[in-house]
C-alpha cells in the first residue's frame, strides 16, 4: 500500500492549491477560487478520501461559521510555518443495521488555518489508541493531544470550532468503534 500525503499551499493573490504526494511523486489535486476581501476561510479540494487523486470544486466559507458539527475526511498540511486542515462537511448515516456513523454530505473539500493555540481532543492518548475511549455526551474525545499524535491517530471525523477570523480553535475527534 502506498502512503498518500496532501499539502495545501497559499499562492500569492489569495489562491490555495492542494498537492498530493504519492511515494515521492507530486501532482496538483486542486486549486481554489480567489478569496473575498476581509476575514474568510479559503477552501480547495484536497482529493477527498485517501487513495483518491481527483479534485472537486473549490469554495469559500464565510467567517461567521463558528462550528461544523460533523467534519469528515480530515487531512492536515503545513503551510508557511502554520498548519491547515481540510475536511468535508458530513452527516449521520443511520441507513444500516449498525450504529449511525458520519459520512460525507457530498460537498467540496474545505480548508481552514489552525490557530496557533488550537486545542486538539481525542478519545485516546498518544499516537496509537490503546485504552478505553474517553468521551463526552456527544461521543467526542476529551483527551488533549499534540497535532502529531492527532495526525497519527488518523481521525476521520470530528467537530470543528472556529474563531471570528475563520481560524480553527478546537477540533474534537468523534469516536468510531
Amino acid at each position: 500500500m502506498r502512503k498518500i500525503s496532501r499539502m495545501a499551499v497559499l499562492i500569492p493573490g489569495g489562491l490555495l492549491a492542494a498537492a498530493v504526494f504519492v511515494s515521492g511523486c507530486t501532482s496538483l489535486a486542486g486549486q481554489s477560487a480567489s478569496t473575498p476581501p476581509g476575514p474568510a476561510v479559503g477552501v480547495a479540494s484536497a482529493g477527498g478520501a485517501a487513495g483518491s487523486e481527483s479534485g472537486a470544486g473549490a469554495e469559500v466559507v464565510a467567517a461567521d461559521i463558528h462550528t461544523v458539527d460533523i467534519a469528515v475526511d480530515l487531512e492536515f498540511a503545513e503551510n508557511n510555518g502554520g498548519w491547515m486542515v481540510s475536511y468535508v462537511e458530513g452527516k449521520w448515516d443511520d441507513s444500516s443495521m449498525g450504529a449511525p456513523h458520519p459520512i460525507s454530505a457530498g460537498g467540496p473539500a474545505l480548508v481552514a488555518e489552525l490557530a496557533p493555540d488550537v486545542q486538539l481532543l481525542s478519545p485516546f492518548e498518544g499516537a496509537e489508541p490503546t485504552a478505553e475511549p474517553q468521551l463526552d455526551s456527544e461521543g467526542l474525545g476529551v483527551v488533549p493531544i499534540t497535532l502529531d499524535d492527532f495526525v497519527q491517530q488518523n481521525n476521520q471525523s470530528a467537530k470543528i470550532w472556529f474563531d471570528e477570523s475563520g481560524q480553527v480553535t478546537k477540533i474534537a475527534a468523534r469516536y468510531q468503534p
